[in-house]
């Protein structure tokens, strides 16, 4: 039961299919032992496992399936360990006692999984920018109420701007709270990071709200925080002698894998800005290299060459 269980999890944490072999490795065991794994979940405990082009193995996530005995998934404890963390941190006289019912209830559910000593599990945040917080009680008043926000902004380049946006919805990414909406100034849809808004007024006019389809396909179709449609693929080669955390690593969720064995990984994703897929490329060092398209190698080269010149000579 327990391999059945293990298995169970991997298809119910993964967000894109996975190959026998990687099965294999994260089982320990033989292909036969996985495909005879695959078939009993399947046929007595009627697991909605299914198989894409490339015979890679999935869970449909449409489907209410959980094996006796099993209350919630890996990723539903880690959101109740983070939720507990946060309001941990929050609690203040006015918020004491309901702060404090909220967080019993959830340390029950975690108990009910054996997590009975939350001490033991520490949240670190890291790299955080933190806005002000009269500016960040405007941006949620205009999402609630549909209006419009009046914003001075100043860009990571210092440039400042005056803007009126429609508020689409906030985004909480690598621990920093950002703001889609659309623009009347730039007549498009774009981000703001909440730290760098220097001043918000919630405008008396309703807001214009994008087609939820629209929103979905903009951030859903490439890469990062930034998105956009998907005009360019990366193919990025990893080698996992050196980085091999990223058999098991989700860069994108249309993300498809070209050819894998247990020394590399190839792997294609969409994108339309450059600049966060160079960043977490470049957080790989020498097992990363980018095989495709050429604008995207030279990108990479020109920013090696730029950082190599701080370490030709002694500081």
């Amino acid at each position: 039961m327990k391999r059945l269980e293990q298995l169970d999890q991997i298809l119910r944490d993964r967000r894109s299919p996975i190959t026998v072999e990687q099965l294999m490795d994260q089982l320990n065991c033989s292909k036969a032992t996985v495909y005879r794994r695959i078939n009993e979940l399947k046929t007595h405990y009627q697991a909605p496992i299914l198989q894409d082009d490339e015979h890679r193995y999935y869970y449909d996530k449409q489907a209410n399936f959980a094996l006796p005995g099993i209350r919630f998934s890996a990723e539903e404890a880690q959101g109740l360990l983070m939720a507990a963390d946060i309001l941990n941190k929050l609690q203040g006289d006015k918020l004491s006692a309901p702060i404090a019912r909220i967080i019993e209830a959830i340390s029950e559910l975690l108990a009910n999984q054996g997590i009975t000593n939350q001490k033991l599990i520490q949240f670190i945040p890291t790299l955080v920018r933190k806005p002000q917080p009269a500016i960040f009680l405007s941006v949620l008043t205009a999402l609630q109420k549909t209006k419009k926000l009046q914003l001075a902004y100043r860009s990571r380049q210092g440039k400042h701007s005056e803007r009126l946006v429609s508020p689409q919805h906030l985004s909480y990414y690598k621990n920093n709270w950002y703001l889609d909406a659309w623009c009347h100034r730039q007549d498009g849809l774009r981000l703001f990071a909440l730290e760098l808004i220097e001043q918000a007024a919630v405008d008396p006019e309703k807001a214009y709200i994008l087609d939820k389809q629209l929103l979905r396909e903009h951030y859903a179709n490439s890469y990062g925080l930034f998105a956009g449609k998907a005009d360019n693929t990366a193919r990025i080669r990893i080698d996992l002698s050196k980085a091999p955390w990223v058999n098991n690593q989700i860069w994108h969720s249309q993300q498809k894998t070209i050819s894998h064995d247990k020394h590399s990984l190839v792997i294609e994703i969409p994108y339309h800005h450059s600049g966060e897929l160079l960043s977490d490329i470049l957080q790989l060092g020498s097992a990363a290299e980018i095989v495709a398209p050429t604008k995207l190698r030279e990108q990479i080269r020109q920013e090696l060459e730029h950082s190599l010149k701080h370490y030709v000579s002694p500081p």
